[in-house]
């Protein structure tokens, strides 16, 4: 006799495996797909170049007329400082497409008023775009630019303040230059006079679509994030309260005085030491004023006039 419930019971059966086989299949060839096959992330983007992806996962690289050399430095640059940025941060994604300077598919809308186009990046459509024609600075870009990639998408797509976020970014910057020590004695000297917060932190608001020069972005501010990440931990770069941020500054610029004079609680005998050297300066100039004056004075006195002839007579 026909079993019908059987019969559906084998088939249900056997195209549960048909699905986990044909799931698998695909899987096998994910895998097995070279990673310099053609990549998505930047040919979806810019069609007319052909594209090479040099590495996967949240962060890809793809690269255009780059040398395949070049390209695994820029890959395991990029796979650095997008490690700390996720471990520091949380994660994100974003595709790093790297061209070759003699590349000319760019057009104007990649070009930031007068200067030629270098780093272009786009936070809601979560790419980078960077020029390899000075490969040192390749590295700093994408840390710059990956920062505020993840900054944006860890404040659920949305702008993060600034200047918080580029000082943020400035850090990791910093960081894959390994300057960081030598900011920390740049900007001792620079904050001597000022213990109490400066900067408007709540200023404005990341704009999505940034160009850039990578060659003149520096700045010794990275050196601010390292003492609030060094006090707070890394929870702090999460912040958006700019009141919070100004609050740090001040204990920071205390600090950095601290450091240059090397006394662990604020002083301000330094005052009176400006005070009395002022002073002696004062002195000393207004006695070489008074002795040029007086040095003036002998050089322009008037000569006596000859006595008329015959007016007087011996005695």
């Amino acid at each position: 006799m026909y079993d019908s419930g059987r019969y559906r019971s084998v088939m249900k059966t056997i195209w549960s495996r048909l699905a986990v086989v044909g799931a698998l299949a695909v899987a096998l060839v994910a895998v097995a797909s070279p990673v310099g096959a053609a990549s998505r992330g930047c040919a979806d983007r810019f069609p007319a170049v052909s594209w090479t992806q040099v590495s996967t996962g949240d962060v890809a690289v793809y690269v255009a007329g780059v040398p395949s050399a070049m390209a695994e430095r820029f890959a395991r640059e990029i796979s650095l400082v997008s490690g700390w940025i996720t471990d520091d941060i949380g994660t994100f994604e974003a595709d790093v497409c790297l061209v070759d300077h003699d590349l000319r598919f760019i057009g104007d809308e990649y070009v930031s008023g007068s200067q030629q186009f270098h780093a272009h990046q786009d936070l809601e459509g979560r790419f980078v775009l960077l020029n390899t024609q000075r490969p040192g600075f390749v590295g700093p870009a994408a840390a710059f630019a990956l920062a505020h990639q993840a900054l944006w998408q860890n404040n659920g797509d949305e702008p993060f303040p600034e200047p918080i976020a580029g000082v943020i970014a400035h850090w990791y910057r910093a960081r894959i230059l390994d300057r960081l020590e030598y900011y920390h004695r740049d900007v001792m000297v620079e904050n001597f006079f000022d213990t109490e917060s400066v900067v408007d932190w709540g200023a404005s608001f990341q704009d999505p679509v940034q160009d850039w020069n990578p060659e003149t972005n520096f700045r010794a501010i990275g050196d601010f994030v390292d003492f609030a990440v060094a006090t707070y931990g890394t929870d702090v770069l999460a912040e958006t309260d700019a009141a919070v941020w100004s609050r740090i500054e001040g204990e920071w610029r205390t600090s950095l005085r601290a450091d240059l004079t090397g006394r662990d609680t604020p002083t301000t005998d330094w005052v009176l030491g400006v005070g009395v050297a002022i002073g002696i300066v004062g002195v000393a100039i207004v006695a070489i004023a008074l002795g040029l004056i007086s040095k003036y004075r002998r050089k322009r006195r008037i000569d006596t006039a000859p006595p008329i002839p015959g007016f007087f007579t011996d005695s």
